[in-house]
């Protein structure tokens, strides 16, 4: 219920009680309207905190990034965990070797295979694109609100970028709007889309026909979709079950851009070890019902560069 809306119930409802009574209730309701603006003001230094940090963080990243992608020059400070790293023998060792500056390979693949998003998974044929990803950039928005990620990627036989970028704008601490990247994909490399041959029978003659359908697949880079229902007037106007899937999807984009940005960059290195997981529920059901219909037979085929088979969910 909107703030004008509830004043106005409010109002109302008080009205009701008799006058004796009328000025107690009063009274209540203004201590506990202070209480509810200590909790505002709680709110708004706690975001006005994060947004301050989560600033100071970026160039902190930078140099994390270059490390990743080994165009940073190693040298004691940042070489100075090693000894809490390492056991003598091996500190000698690792003294004499040289410091040559490599990329780390396949970091981000590792990252998120290791994270397991479960809103949006990365499937095998992800993965494939994924050993492309050189690093995420995170930027927060002049208003402390909206935030942006970008993902660069090498040149890769998937799709024509190499800056895939999602935005994520609020209003009233609501998610309300996210732009992504539209993505110019290579022929036959879609990976959200995949090639199914569909056996159909004739009941009249029995014979059958093979139809080749393309059809939507599971994929990490429908997070690059857009969605925009900041207009209320609009949105309301749209049947249920259309606002519920907008509004899906908008959660979906939202849990995994927040798991990327509180999860997955400050602790990007236990993900790529694998000493950190998400804690999340089983998902029970997950899996789809096949169809026995005796006319009908579906097959599907990889079109040409993708991998066989298809990742299972796990449970």
């Amino acid at each position: 219920m909107e703030n004008k809306e509830l004043e106005q119930e409010i109002k109302k409802k008080i009205s009701n009680i008799p006058l004796k009574d009328r000025a107690k209730v009063t009274a209540l309701r203004y201590y506990l309207n202070k209480c509810k603006q200590a909790d505002t003001d709680m709110e708004t230094t706690c975001d006005n905190i994060q947004s301050k940090y989560d600033k100071l963080s970026m160039p902190i990243y930078q140099r994390a990034d270059e490390i990743i992608l080994g165009t940073a020059q190693l040298n004691e400070q940042n070489l100075g965990l090693a000894a809490k790293l390492l056991s003598e023998e091996e500190l000698q060792q690792f003294n004499q070797i040289p410091k040559e500056s490599k990329a780390i390979p396949d970091y981000w693949l590792k990252v998120f295979k290791n994270a397991d998003l479960q809103e949006l998974p990365l499937t095998e044929r992800d993965g494939e694109a994924f050993k492309f990803l050189q690093k995420i950039e995170f930027t927060l928005a002049e208003n402390d609100s909206d935030f942006f990620l970008k993902f660069h990627f090498a040149e890769n036989p998937f799709f024509k970028q190499t800056i895939l970028e999602k935005k994520f704008y609020y209003e009233d601490d609501e998610l309300t709007k996210v732009e992504g990247t539209k993505i110019e994909w290579h022929d036959g490399k879609n990976l959200t889309k995949k090639l199914i041959k569909k056996k159909q029978r004739n009941k009249k003659t029995g014979q059958f026909r093979v139809i080749s359908k393309e059809v939507d697949d599971e994929s990490f880079f429908l997070f690059f979709r857009s969605i925009d229902i900041s207009n209320k007037e609009k949105f309301d106007k749209l049947p249920e079950d259309e606002q519920i899937s907008l509004q899906g999807q908008l959660d979906v984009d939202q849990d995994v851009g927040r798991e990327i940005v509180d999860e997955l960059l400050p602790y990007s290195l236990e993900y790529f070890l694998g000493i950190k997981e998400f804690k999340t529920e089983d998902d029970a059901g997950a899996e789809g019902e096949e169809d026995d219909s005796e006319d009908d037979e579906e097959v599907e085929v990889q079109t040409k560069g993708q991998n066989k088979g298809k990742d299972k969910k796990k449970k």
